[in-house]
């Protein structure tokens, strides 16, 4: 399979982008993942149940990157800038296993709260003190693939990404069984495969690099300079993870589960987007950092630009096939019961337009990650106050909006602050084939 997939990529022409490619194909088994978790529960479950079991997943892929505190971005640039990665990585695991005991004691005194009759968890009782296995799952699959990226080892990351899977796959088949015989464990299943999704890609991971070794202490320097640098960007990446959420938040408070399972159906933005991004963002920021270093900055916009180009050239022609088949997606997927959300996630796709790269990386790589929190803030106050406007008015709708309207002023706000704006109109917008890609995309989203 590996074979075909080098094979795939050299046709396509793409060959100097290999590991890039490699590291989107290792991360789009995550998506895929999830795409045939929603294909099989949304047509075991009702919508109302599938409400709950998305409400959870909604819970846990937010919770979890607002406890890493900035640590994996931390480990992600010392381990760039400096050549020590046993040392960095038994110093993390450290600071990632006393993570987990810390949240494992905040649910434990929650569920008492709750058994007391002094506060009310609802259905996360019990349950969520299962929450620190896919937190810790998550964590560690990060910190791995950063790892193998900084070793250069991408083509053997999605190798064991594809042994991780399987294994993956067989728990959620097992999990559809399980749900078949007792459907009260709605809870316990949609926790178990989160945490499926993530663990065990990551420990075939961990094997695949015998040098690396767990640590239950960690090192004070170390944990020190992973807080410096990665908390700043921790504090951009709660405001960016809330604002992405915060569509999500509204619907869930103010409407009722089936709404919720509605929306969220249709507020999917086509994970591949956002891996791709990932995978080509992560590549380079190695480079980057060293050619900042070397104060060749003029050498990493360059990159970072061209990157972005190859991006939407592999990105735009998927939003076009989405955009124009976004009923038989749905309805594939998940059923013609989620009429509602078509219309929903074709904007969303227009919001896919700006998953091209990752936006900021130019700070950060600078160590400016301070003006990245301020930015997301700015971003998050403008989502909110757009979201819940726009829903008084339009409805679901309205939220989404909201969404699109962040995401233009974050991406532009931040090519500005980078003096990136003017190259990026001439040479990633007004290139030939994604100019005439993007005017077609909007022409279907108004007219068909």
């Amino acid at each position: 399979m590996l074979q075909k997939i080098n094979v795939f990529i050299a046709k396509i022409g793409l060959g100097g982008s290999k590991k890039s490619l490699h590291l989107a194909v290792s991360q789009s088994f995550v998506a895929l993942l999830f795409i045939l978790i929603d294909f099989i529960f949304s047509k075991q479950l009702s919508v109302a149940q599938f409400g709950v079991f998305k409400e959870l997943f909604f819970v846990l892929n937010l919770g979890i990157p607002l406890l890493a505190f900035g640590l994996p971005e931390g480990f992600k640039y010392f381990i760039a800038k400096e050549d020590n990665l046993a040392s960095y990585f038994k110093s993390l695991t450290g600071l990632l296993f006393s993570l987990g005991l810390l949240v494992l004691f905040i649910l434990f005194i929650l569920n008492a709260l709750h058994f007391f009759q002094l506060i009310d968890i609802g259905y996360f009782y019990v349950y969520s003190l299962l929450f620190p296995l896919p937190l810790l799952a998550f964590l560690l699959n990060k910190v791995l693939r950063y790892s193998y990226i900084n070793l250069d080892q991408a083509e053997r990351l999605t190798k064991l990404s594809i042994y991780g899977s399987l294994a993956s796959v067989a728990i959620i088949f097992g999990a559809s069984a399980l749900l078949n015989i007792n459907q009260n464990l709605i809870a316990v299943v949609a926790i178990a495969l989160h945490f499926s999704v993530f663990f065990f890609p990551a420990l075939f991971y961990l094997l695949g690099i015998k040098a690396l070794s767990f640590s239950l202490s960690f090192n004070k320097t170390d944990a020190k300079k992973f807080f410096q640098y990665g908390f700043p960007l921790y504090l951009a990446t709660f405001a960016g993870i809330l604002s992405v959420y915060l569509d999500k938040s509204i619907v869930s408070i103010m409407e009722d589960e089936a709404t919720f399972a509605i929306f969220a159906v249709g507020a999917i933005e086509i994970p591949i987007f956002a891996m791709l991004s990932a995978a080509f963002s992560q590549q380079i920021f190695p480079s980057m950092v060293r050619y900042i270093e070397n104060d060749d900055e003029t050498a990493a916009q360059r990159l970072w630009m061209q990157t972005t180009k190859k991006v939407s050239l592999l990105t735009y022609p998927v939003i076009l096939i989405c955009m124009f088949f976004a009923k038989d997606i749905i309805f594939f997927i998940y059923s013609d019961a989620y009429q509602e959300s078509i219309f929903l996630f074709k904007t969303y796709l227009l919001i896919a337009l700006f998953r091209n790269n990752s936006y900021g990386i130019l700070l950060t790589a600078k160590g400016e990650t301070q003006i990245i929190t301020k930015i997301a803030l700015a971003m998050l106050l403008l989502n909110g106050i757009a979201s819940i406007t726009l829903f008084y008015f339009y409805g679901l709708e309205g939220i989404v909006y909201g969404s699109l309207v962040s995401t233009f002023f974050f991406t532009t706000t931040v090519l500005l602050k980078e003096n990136l704006m003017a190259n990026y109109i001439k040479e990633v917008f007004l290139s030939p084939i994604i100019f005439i890609l993007t005017v077609i995309i909007l022409f279907i989203y108004f007219f068909n």
